[in-house]
């Protein structure tokens, strides 16, 4: 986020003044006036479309804030920081319009769902390559996080129950969803820019060493039955298990599988660096 339109930006809003709890109620009542007047009043609309105004600009700074949380995201899918804050602008406006001072709640707590939705929406649709509609991107995330939160295997019937949509539409979103992730080759691995996945493709025509990790096994066995155990299942088979999966196995909770697994390997890269980087 070193950009200097981004910076240029920050420097900018940062000199506009912040609202009062009280000035945010006398605002907000004077924008939902606006909003729900039945007759064209030109006085009306121009304060109401003044209170907006000073409404949105007086919270810029929450817009930037949100955006900052997705730092990592954005580097990923290589966005910049000013797109982000477009798209939760966006949100923000739509807060002002929505926001009901006699809820009694901040404008602020009030206003971070929207912009978080916003912005959560915009890195949603650039994350794939192939441009999916917003709801069927909706649905795949919604149940892909209802699986990975489940302690045991749920049918699609039961999800798609569970989600309120039929079944057929649910496999959809799934299968669109997960189709769509495809990944550039030329996107980089590491810091340094320097390497990019083609370089980690091999070449059929390469002969591939023979390498012998029996040498591993000796520190795999200085390890508990319990961690050998977690590992294998983890890591052991083509396709790796959950940790739900593994607590479901075995009979540890799921936080117990992850501090099991933490440790262990904790434990294998004390020992495996001095065999890997001697000095």
């Amino acid at each position: 986020m070193s950009s200097d339109t981004f910076g240029d930006y920050l420097h900018t809003i940062g000199r506009i003044p912040l609202l009062t709890p009280a000035e945010e109620l006398h605002l907000g009542a004077i924008v939902q006036r606006w909003q729900q007047a039945s007759d064209d009043c030109r006085d009306l609309e121009r304060r109401g479309r003044r209170a907006m105004a000073r409404m949105v600009t007086a919270n810029l700074r929450l817009v930037v804030a949100v955006v900052k949380r997705h730092q990592r995201r954005m580097a990923h899918l290589h966005q910049e920081p000013m797109d982000l804050v477009q798209a939760g602008n966006i949100g923000l406006l739509r807060a002002v319009e929505k926001f009901d001072p006699c809820r009694g709640y901040k404008f602020s707590t009030y206003a971070y769902w929207w912009i978080r939705q916003a912005v959560s929406r915009y890195l949603q649709e650039q994350g794939t390559t192939i441009r999916l509609p917003v709801n069927v991107i909706d649905l795949a995330s919604r149940a892909e996080s209802m699986l990975a939160g489940s302690d045991r295997t749920i049918s699609s019937s039961e999800l798609a129950k569970r989600l309120g949509e039929t079944e057929a539409r649910l496999q959809f979103a799934l299968h669109a969803s997960r189709r769509s992730r495809t990944v550039s080759l030329d996107q980089q691995t590491g810091g340094d820019g320097e390497m990019t996945l083609l370089d980690l493709v091999p070449d059929p025509r390469q002969l591939e060493p023979h390498d012998d990790y029996r040498w591993m096994l000796d520190h795999l066995r200085q390890l508990e039955e319990r961690e050998v155990t977690v590992l294998e299942l983890r890591y052991g088979h083509e396709q790796p298990q959950s940790f739900a999966k593994v607590a479901q196995l075995t009979g540890y909770t799921k936080d117990q599988v992850q501090r099991i697994e933490r440790h262990a390997l904790g434990k294998l890269r004390l020992q495996l660096t001095p065999v890997l980087h001697p000095a």
